[in-house]
């Protein structure tokens, strides 16, 4: 069974201990920095405009109606103290029951001393036992317990109201009123299976001040200790070193260089079998590099190739469009010669048919006769341009005809051979797809490795070089060594110069780079560094 601990405190005047303590504006030796954030703050609020405990104590006494005066050497503070061993409280924490034991704790000093006395309230999680503080301003309204010299004292003033608001911790902590306040609070929390403790009992509380005097009494005994134990110790180490070189010294050591010899022979067989899979890996990666770098450039000419093509078939495409729109207009002119065509037609009709409404209005049949003579070779004549002209528009009619088959069938081959060129087109890009997810897929480092290996040639490094470089480890220049700029048209000296292909966390591509600086970068610096030198020349 573990015992509920209610502890009373006193505050100096000052407060700043009591406040610093309960707030934690500076921590003490027994707290724990890597639990600090588990304690809790302000469980009891603040007046409004009033920040800080030592400013909410002052502010009650301001507010509290005290008429007599309050010296300096005055307790403005009750620091009260709850809590139980660690096993108690963590039966608390672990049932869930924290929370309402702090809101208990709260309430009963509350009821106890006064809820408007209660100002300030923390829970410390960082020490080594878990506990509530509450600060408590202990104003009273009973009346004041008179000395035995003013007892005796005849009157001569007028005598003050009984149960005016005072400030007297010693009416608080009287020795009576502190053993019923340890039975009350016991029974406050005996539904956490906290008990009073023993009565008479000899233990004692001992304040923060006498615990940390007694932990720098107890820290300068153990430092006493561990140097006279730590120069022991360094007697005993001395002799037995001193013992252990006499006896078996060289047996020993030689056991230990066999030992020692044999572990590394078996060492360096495993690095170099190690090397000489890692030299194997390393070929077939370069030799895979090599048939990647040839694939990739094969597909870039049929890449070039098939934009050739493109740009054919889209001329082509223009060449059909102007064709159409050439068709067009001729058929369109051929339909404005066949409109005129029918015309005619329409009107040698109309001629004939009058001929013929005056033929037959002729009443003498000598008159008739010559004019049936001359009638008819002009119906005739007219019959015959008609018939030619309709033989003319039956033969645009043909010649329109088959001309737009012809440019249906050549639209129709031309639709076809671009669907072909599109469908070769889309198959050739989907291998190149294919091939570079299996790239990134197998081989993940080759396609960022191919901007370094550019990078290379375009410094004029030969293919030999860049192969050597692409392991990313450093090499350095021969002297007299150059590289070449075309940006600058320059070559610039790279004599014992640093040279190493390193990947970019950036684009995560690898990149050439001088002395530890982007290639290109250190040609820009290369070329400012000459452009300044040759300034200076001109200026002298």
């Amino acid at each position: 069974m573990s015992y509920a601990v209610f502890h009373i405190i006193k505050a100096n005047s000052s407060l700043n201990s009591i406040a610093k303590h309960i707030e934690r504006s500076s921590h003490p030796d027994n707290a724990d920095p890597g639990r600090t954030h588990l304690n809790r703050y302000g469980l009891v609020e603040y007046p409004d405009g009033i920040t800080g405990l030592a400013a909410a104590v002052e502010y009650r006494i301001a507010n509290a109606g005290i008429t007599r005066k309050i010296s300096d050497r005055q307790v403005r503070c009750l620091n009260m103290v709850m809590t139980s061993d660690n096993e108690g409280m963590q039966k608390i924490i672990d049932a869930g029951k924290l929370d309402q034991w702090i809101a208990d704790n709260i309430k009963w000093v509350r009821d106890t001393f006064g809820s408007d006395n209660v100002v300030g309230a923390s829970l410390h999680m960082d020490e080594r036992t878990p506990h509530l503080h509450i600060a408590v301003v202990p104003i009273v309204t009973t009346e004041r317990k008179k000395k035995a010299r003013e007892a005796a004292v005849k009157k001569r003033y007028r005598t003050k109201p009984t149960n005016r608001p005072r400030l007297c911790a010693d009416d608080i902590m009287e020795r009576k009123a502190m053993s019923r306040y340890q039975d009350l609070y016991a029974e406050a929390m005996a539904k956490y299976g906290l008990e009073r403790g023993v009565r008479g009992s000899e233990a004692r509380h001992i304040d923060q001040h006498e615990y940390y005097r007694q932990c720098q009494r107890e820290k300068a005994v153990l430092e006493k200790d561990v140097a006279e134990l730590s120069t022991e110790k360094k007697k005993l180490d001395k002799e037995k070193k001193s013992l252990e070189s006499k006896v078996g010294h060289l047996e020993c050591s030689a056991i230990a260089l066999d030992a020692q010899k044999k572990q590394l022979r078996q060492v360096n067989e495993e690095i170099r079998q190690t090397n000489r899979e890692l030299y194997s890996e390393n070929t077939r990666l370069t030799e895979a590099n090599s048939s990647l770098a040839a694939e990739n450039k094969s597909l870039a000419y049929t890449n070039a190739g098939l934009s050739e093509e493109a740009t054919r078939l889209s001329a082509q495409r223009e060449n059909l469009a102007a064709d159409t729109e050439r068709l067009t207009v001729e058929k369109k002119a051929y339909e404005a010669q066949t409109t005129e065509a029918r015309q005619e037609a329409e009107t040698a009709m109309r001629e004939r048919d009058e001929a013929k409404a005056e033929r037959d209005a002729q009443r003498k049949e000598a008159v008739s006769n010559i004019a049936n003579i001359f009638t008819g070779s002009k119906t005739k004549r007219l019959e015959a341009e008609v018939a030619r002209k309709d033989n003319e528009i039956r033969e645009l009619k043909d010649r329109v005809e088959a001309r737009e088959q012809d440019f249906r069938r050549e639209m129709s081959n031309l639709s076809d051979n671009l669907r072909r060129q599109k469908e070769s087109e889309a198959s050739t890009i989907r291998i190149h797809n294919y091939l570079e997810t299996d790239l990134n897929t197998f081989f993940p480092d080759v396609l960022p490795m191919l901007e370094a290996a550019r990078e290379c040639r375009e410094v004029g490094l030969s293919d030999t070089v860049t192969r050597a470089l692409l392991d990313q480890k450093p090499r350095y220049f021969k002297e007299g060594a150059t590289i070449h700029s075309e940006t600058y048209r320059q070559d610039f000296d790279v004599s014992n110069a640093e040279v190493q292909i390193k990947r970019n966390p950036t684009d995560n591509k690898f990149h050439l780079h001088i002395n530890g600086t982007r290639v290109f970068q250190w040609l820009k610096e290369q070329w400012q560094r000459l452009k300044q030198t040759f300034s200076r020349g001109i200026r002298r």
